[in-house]
């Protein structure tokens, strides 16, 4: 009762967390996609109503029966050496139909210690981990809640961090129309124990996102309005010079309403060519406006990928276009350990 008290004044005081986007914040590992699908969708929000668990850990009102006994193993080859995961299981719960419980990994690598004067003295490694459960806690009709509870630690040489942070969703099914939307609030809470004596802002969130699938045509389509809390998400490169060095006039970057607007959204669409084979598809916009180069854009913001069944496994691959550097590649495997018992 006393942690549900924290979470509600948490909530209550989210003002404070509408200021602070990507870069401002602690904990920023929790919003990278470990699941293989979402990624190939360009991070939109999935909302299906299928079998996949790694959907009940992005939206938790998703979780149901359905998904008791299924175990998804992601990975991702991040850049510069960086890896990072997660493991997630559905646990079945008569009071709950599912509960998906997990833990997402980032691991930083190793790195060299030196001193003062550049000697060599040894190594040190950095990572941070996150602990969860997310289940569905209320249903009625068309009308489902659901709520993350995520355990943190994170591990930065020295330097140590707990932290307890919830998510909580509301989805509704238009049961004709084979429509789901969802609103998703992201990470809020607090640390428990902070790196220095001073804490540090979560990663705070609100998305909006709709899915749909077309009744004559095997295509689901995604679109996701993220940072609803605030509505000028545009970046300015602190490295960049502000004054013009031929008329020694300030230079302002106007951000047009349509970009403003873009920032927001990322859309993905599904082609469901059979119950084994499926290709994805997916844009992030605001990926494009900031990691873009303005020489050599490329594909930067389109993502795609595909999954295919093989036996009792589903096997899933993405490949997401992150920067002009180079892609990255995030794989899931997917089963049901159910069907691996003897009969």
């Amino acid at each position: 009762m006393k942690v549900l008290k924290v979470f509600l004044f948490s909530f209550l005081n989210l003002g404070s967390l509408f200021a602070q986007v990507g870069g401002d914040n602690t904990y920023e590992f929790l919003n990278l996609t470990t699941s293989a699908r979402i990624s190939a969708l360009g991070n939109v929000l999935v909302n299906s109503y299928d079998n996949d668990v790694n959907l009940a850990q992005q939206i938790p009102s998703l979780n149901h029966a359905g998904m008791n006994h299924q175990l998804a193993l992601n990975f991702t080859n991040y850049y510069a050496g960086i890896k990072f995961g997660s493991l997630i299981y559905g646990i079945p719960s008569s009071r709950f139909e599912n509960i998906s419980v997990g833990m997402k990994y980032l691991n930083y690598g190793d790195f060299t210690r030196t001193d003062e004067f550049g000697n060599v003295i040894g190594t040190f490694s950095a990572g941070e981990y996150a602990f969860y459960a997310s289940t569905t806690v209320y249903k009625r009709a068309s009308f489902r809640f659901g709520t993350v509870l995520k355990a943190v630690y994170s591990n930065l040489e020295a330097y140590n961090s707990y932290g307890l942070l919830g998510d909580f969703s509301a989805t509704y099914e238009f049961k004709h129309e084979r429509t789901y939307a969802s609103l998703l609030i992201k990470n809020a809470g607090f640390q428990i124990k902070t790196y220095a004596h001073e804490s540090e802002p979560m990663p705070f969130e609100m998305i909006l996102g709709v899915s749909s699938r077309f009744e004559h045509a095997p295509l689901r389509w995604s679109i996701s309005w993220a940072h609803l809390e605030k509505w000028d998400l545009s970046y300015t490169d602190p490295s960049e010079s502000t004054v013009d060095p031929l008329t020694n006039e300030e230079i302002v970057n106007n951000y047009s309403t349509r970009d403003k607007l873009f920032s927001h959204l990322h859309v993905g669409g599904e082609f469901l060519l059979s119950e084994n084979f499926n290709l994805r598809v997916g844009y992030n916009f605001r990926r494009r406006q900031e990691m873009a180069l303005d020489l050599y854009k490329h594909n930067v913001g389109l993502s795609w990928g595909f999954s295919m069944k093989i036996s009792k496994f589903h096997f899933n691959y993405a490949r997401a276009a992150y920067h002009a550097v180079g892609p990255m590649h995030t794989f899931s495997v997917l089963t049901n350990l159910s069907k691996f018992r003897r009969k």
